[in-house]
């Protein structure tokens, strides 16, 4: 009995399941559905770099591959975090915070062990 209950589900499961939108960004690089705010840390000076992107992979690349006009002259970057977030609006506010002073501050001491790459 348990075993049929069992199969229902699993069959139900897979016909009406919802993949978190994580999960679908991860399983389909060419479709964005969540948004990213990283923190670089330069190996050259130990300064940080804080953005926001659709594509955090693509986005490291170019970084690293000095495409990115501020922050060239400091590669290579090393990613030591990064939020993910569904909407837009909630990414580019964080951003905004992160980069205020006591924020950012805050950060830093939370990755403190990160930054002694």
């Amino acid at each position: 009995r348990w075993r049929s209950v069992l199969q229902s589900w699993i069959s139900l499961c897979k016909r009406n399941a919802a993949v978190c939108h994580a999960e679908r960004d991860l399983a389909l690089p060419d479709k964005t559905y969540m948004f990213y705010v990283y923190v670089l840390l330069s190996t050259i000076n130990k300064d940080i770099y804080i953005g926001f992107t659709e594509d955090l992979k693509n986005r490291f690349l170019l970084h690293n591959e000095g495409k990115v006009k501020s922050t060239k002259a400091y590669k290579p970057w090393i990613l030591v975090y990064y939020e993910a977030y569904k909407s837009k609006k909630d990414v580019t506010k964080r951003e905004k915070e992160l980069k205020l002073h006591k924020a950012k501050d805050f950060l830093l001491a939370h990755l403190q062990y990160s930054l002694k790459i």
